[in-house]
C-alpha cells in the first residue's frame, strides 16, 4: 500500500497563557517596589528606634546623675549637720564645765568669805590685847627713834669735823702744790740746753758742773761717783732711757726727754746730784752731771 505524500510538517502552534506578558512585567515591577519600600521602612524604623532607644538612654544617664548629686548632696548636706550638731554639743559640755567651775568658784569664795568673818569676829574679841600691844610697839619705835636722832647729830658733828680736816688738808695741798711750781720753774731756769748757758751757770759758783759722753748704749759709764747705764734711744724723739747706779743701788729713769734733770740723792748725807742728758743719738748720748759745791751745806740728811 502506497503512502501518501504530505508537504513538510509545520510546528503546532504555542497557547497562550492566561496574563499577558506587559501585565507581569508591571506585576513584578510593583511587587520590587513593595520589596524597595519595605526595606527602606524597615530601616527607617530602625534607625527611629535607635534614636529613640539612645534619647532613653540618655533620659536614663541624667537621672542615674542627678540620682548621685542629690545623694552627694544629701550626704553633705548630713555630714555638715552633724558637725553643727558636734559643735552644740561641744558647746553644751563647754557651758556645762563654765557651770560647774563657777558653781565651785562660788562655793570657794563663800568658804572663804565665812572663814574671813570667822576670823573677824575673833580679832574684834581680842581688840583691847591687839591695842595694847600696838601702843608697847609704838612707844618703843619712839625710843628708838630717839635713840637714833641722837646718833645722826653725833654722826653730823663727825662729818662737819672731817670737813674741816679735809679743807685743811686741801689748802696744804694747794700750797704743796705751789712749792712743787716754784720747784720746777727753778730747776727749768737752772737747766742749761747747750754749752752756752752751762757757762752761765758755772759763772753762778753754785754748783760743779761735769759734761759727759755716753759712747754705747749698754756700756757703764762712770762720772764722778756715779755710774751711767745708756738702755734705750730714741733719737727721732729725743728720748731715752737710763740706769744710774749711786751707792751700790741702780735707779731706772725710763722714758725721759732731753734737757730733762734727774735728780736722785748720794751718799749719807743725802747730797742732791742733778744729771742731764742734752742730746741723743742711735747708740749714744751726752750731758752733764750736776754737784753742789758745799756738800755739807746742801745735805738733805734729817737730824734727830
Amino acid at each position: 500500500m502506497s503512502t501518501l505524500s504530505t508537504g513538510p510538517t509545520r510546528p503546532a502552534p504555542q497557547e497562550k497563557g492566561l496574563v499577558p506578558e506587559s501585565l507581569k512585567l508591571v506585576l513584578i515591577l510593583i511587587l520590587l517596589l513593595a520589596v524597595g519600600y519595605l526595606f527602606y521602612d524597615g530601616s527607617q524604623s530602625k534607625k527611629a528606634a535607635k534614636a529613640e532607644l539612645a534619647k532613653i538612654s540618655e533620659q536614663i544617664q541624667a537621672l542615674e546623675s542627678n540620682n548621685k548629686l542629690g545623694e552627694a548632696t544629701l550626704t553633705s548636706q548630713i555630714t555638715s549637720l552633724k558637725g553643727e550638731l558636734a559643735g552644740t554639743q561641744e558647746a553644751v559640755g563647754t557651758t556645762k564645765a563654765e557651770f560647774k567651775k563657777t558653781a565651785a568658784q562660788i562655793a570657794a569664795e563663800g568658804q572663804r568669805t565665812k572663814s574671813e568673818l570667822s576670823q573677824a569676829i575673833s580679832t574684834k574679841a581680842d581688840t583691847s590685847q591687839v591695842e595694847a600691844q600696838v601702843a608697847a610697839a609704838k612707844t618703843e619705835a619712839e625710843t628708838k627713834i630717839g635713840q637714833v636722832s641722837t646718833d645722826v647729830g653725833g654722826v653730823k658733828t663727825q662729818v662737819a669735823a672731817v670737813k674741816t680736816d679735809l679743807d685743811a688738808t686741801r689748802r696744804d695741798l694747794e700750797g704743796t702744790q705751789r712749792q712743787l711750781v716754784d720747784v720746777r720753774d727753778t730747776l727749768s731756769a737752772a737747766v742749761a740746753k747747750n754749752a752756752t748757758e752751762l757757762a752761765q751757770l758755772r759763772l753762778k759758783g753754785e754748783r760743779d758742773y761735769i759734761e759727759f759722753t755716753i759712747p754705747k748704749k749698754g756700756e757703764m759709764t762712770k762720772v764722778e761717783d756715779i755710774r751711767l747705764v745708756l738702755t734705750k734711744t730714741d733719737a727721732k724723739k729725743g728720748k731715752f732711757s737710763l740706769k744710774v747706779v749711786v751707792d751700790d743701788n741702780q735707779l731706772e729713769k725710763k722714758d725721759r726727754v732731753i734737757n730733762e734733770p734727774i735728780q736722785f740723792l748720794v751718799g749719807q748725807h743725802r747730797v742732791r746730784y742733778e744729771v742731764v742728758i742734752n742730746w741723743v743719738q742711735k747708740d749714744k748720748a751726752g750731758g752733764y752731771l750736776s754737784i753742789p759745791r758745799d756738800k755739807a751745806l746742801s745735805s738733805e740728811r734729817v737730824t734727830k
